[in-house]
């Protein structure tokens, strides 16, 4: 992140798996908590238990595509920012607070087009226990060009795994500019 940060003069925040299931649980919250029979047993529940369910789409549907919609409207940045105002530090099973930090927010917010947003909450929401793993260790904000890029990160003697090459190849499907960066160490 540092070296990006200083050689190319942009903005880098490592975000593994964070970034668009944080998102997507901002901007989805009320109806990812929806008390629906059999989702909730205590009110300290981080999580309905069908969440990673495969009818966890099906019996929201409704609600998930109404709420999605907003993403083509522009209502969506208003309603993820009254989500991380209102429900700070309230445990959510797909949001890490301390990754989301305001400034990552604004950028994200700011950069990200809502387009690439629906496609990739989409996908996430294709398989949710399986999709919310493998996503690119970074993204990179380049303010001057209002672009983003994910960066999967792979240090010697490392390789990709099944489930980061699925993201990466769907990412790309998408139309998101993601690369893997391979860090190689100099000898003395």
């Amino acid at each position: 992140m540092e070296h990006l940060q200083s050689t190319l003069g942009v903005h880098a925040y490592h975000v593994e798996n964070a970034l668009f299931p944080g998102l997507f649980a901002l901007l989805c919250w009320e109806e990812i908590f929806t008390p629906l029979p059999g989702a909730f047993f205590h009110p300290f529940q981080s999580g309905p238990a069908d969440l990673f369910r495969p009818d966890f789409v099906e019996r929201r549907q409704s609600a998930l595509s109404e709420q999605l919609a907003t993403l083509q409207t522009g209502d969506y940045k208003d309603r993820i920012w009254q989500t991380w105002e209102a429900k700070q530090g309230l445990a959510c099973r797909l949001l890490s607070w301390s990754t989301l930090t305001e400034p990552l927010l604004e950028k994200a917010l700011a950069l990200i087009p809502a387009s690439d947003l629906r496609l990739i909450f989409w996908h996430l929401l294709a398989d949710l226990r399986h999709h919310r793993a493998g996503m690119p260790d970074l993204v990179v904000f380049n303010e001057e060009e209002a672009s983003y890029r994910l960066v999967e990160v792979k240090g010697p003697g490392d390789r990709l795994q099944d489930h980061q090459t699925l993201w990466l190849q769907a990412l790309a499907d998408m139309g998101v500019r993601v690369s893997v960066l391979n860090v190689s160490y100099d000898s003395p």
